[in-house]
């Protein structure tokens, strides 16, 4: 079969073209097949997947469509056994049919038509994620949804009926719900950018307190203004060892405690942290009647101890007014930021003769997490489409720098591919 669909219709209604990014084609398909799960659509559903093998990603998608539709049918290339589902017909393509570069979706009924009829593009990836770009046009024109009815009944042999009086009303109500779902989405999308953003220049200016080899009290000091000022948090503290049991408040911003203020290990959440040797969250203090003595009006709070070769120094401790405001994200930065003040508390530290090797090592292994970290926040900021040129070379400049530091410590350009490998889809 020869037959593409989206050559039939691209050069007559170029007005509506435009190219999209992998994530942006997902985004628009599961728009589409949400609006027929969610009001039960009893239509028929036709799905251009490429290959048979890109299809398991949608499977429970495709199951739920397969309850409500009178049929699902799934077109692809058969480079992989597709699976048994109720109400889904799979239809092999052929290697060589225009269709194995085609993604195209498209519903025809009175109540709800649209068309999604791309062709993926032979050169150039995505500037932003490196991916697969498409060519093609997302539309609810009656002549565009009926022209491909019609080519799709000819490539499945089924049999063509045109639709005869539609329903406007229920159409606009469709496209209504789909926008305002989303615009949700972009202004999570921003309010996600902007947190990312934040979380990024904290670890970047943890970053240059900790390269000016200051005196650990100025070193710490800073810290406490960093994650005050960039980072957001309302209260913000720094809590140092006196001694084996006792840790002391040693900078404190916004509502983040006397300087001075003792703290026990296991007593309080700065206290647990210190005696567990991990992160505490306590997303809301009122709940759980858990209020902290150095941070009173916080409504959650977020405390990382430092743990380096001679045990617990201290910990860094983060509050906000408001419950549940901090995310997993806030905790693994404000981990990262942690990490990288140990290092540079250690390296201060005097050592047994012959020990500057063994240090050098120990500081290389522990800085790994947290660059690998920032690199991570990199890779997302980037996939993001609607930022601007000056973010898109700020970030381009500032992933130079977190390469170069990457290098310093012993993280090789394969490491690192294969560190933002692992970690592109958390």
């Amino acid at each position: 079969m020869t037959i593409s669909i989206f050559r039939s219709i691209a050069n007559q209604y170029e007005r509506l073209r435009a190219v999209s990014t992998v994530s942006m084609m997902n985004t628009i398909s599961h728009q589409i097949e949400e609006q027929v799960i969610l009001h039960r659509l009893p239509v028929d559903f036709y799905a251009g997947f490429q290959m048979f093998s890109r299809f398991s990603a949608q499977l429970r998608r495709y199951q739920q469509l397969g309850m409500v539709c009178r049929r699902v049918y799934v077109f692809g290339v058969p480079d992989a056994r597709p699976p048994s589902i109720p109400g889904v017909e799979f239809i092999e393509i052929d290697a060589s049919s225009p269709l194995t570069r085609e993604w195209f979706l498209c519903v025809d009924t009175p109540d709800f038509w649209t068309l999604l009829s791309t062709q993926e593009m032979d050169k150039g990836r995505d500037e932003m994620t490196g991916g697969r770009r498409y060519d093609g046009l997302w539309t609810f024109d009656t002549q565009v949804v009926e022209r491909a009815s019609l080519l799709i009944s000819q490539i499945s042999g089924g049999f063509f009926q045109p639709t005869g009086r539609r329903n406007y009303e229920a159409q606009n109500m469709h496209i209504a719900e789909m926008n305002g779902r989303m615009i949700e989405m972009l202004e999570r999308s921003r309010l996600s950018v902007q947190r990312r953003w934040k979380q990024m220049n904290t670890l970047h200016k943890v970053t240059e307190s900790v390269v000016k080899m200051q005196q650990v009290p100025a070193l710490l000091a800073d810290i406490a203004r960093v994650l005050n000022l960039v980072m957001g948090a309302s209260s913000a503290a720094v809590i140092f060892r006196a001694d084996n049991e006792t840790y002391t408040v040693v900078a404190g911003e916004g509502d983040g405690g006397a300087r001075g203020t003792v703290v026990r290990a296991g007593e309080g959440i700065a206290g647990r942290a210190i005696s567990q040797g991990a992160l505490v969250n306590v997303p809301d203090t009122r709940k759980g009647r858990e209020r902290d003595a150095i941070m009173p009006t916080a409504g959650s709070i977020l405390a990382v101890p430092m743990v380096g070769r001679r045990g617990v120094y201290g910990a860094l401790v983060i509050g906000d007014y408001d419950a549940n405001h901090f995310t997993d994200d806030d905790g693994r930065t404000l981990g990262a930021a942690a990490a990288l003040i140990t290092v540079s508390i250690e390296m201060r530290l005097p050592d047994a003769a012959g020990a500057s090797t063994a240090k050098a090592a120990g500081a290389s292994e522990q800085l790994r997490g947290p660059i690998a970290y920032m690199l991570l926040l990199h890779q997302k900021l980037r996939a993001e489409a609607d930022l601007s040129i000056t973010h898109r070379q700020l970030l381009d400049r500032v992933m130079n720098l977190t390469m170069g530091l990457a290098q310093s410590v012993g993280l090789s350009e394969n490491m690192v591919t294969r560190i933002l490998a692992e970690n592109a889809t958390q």
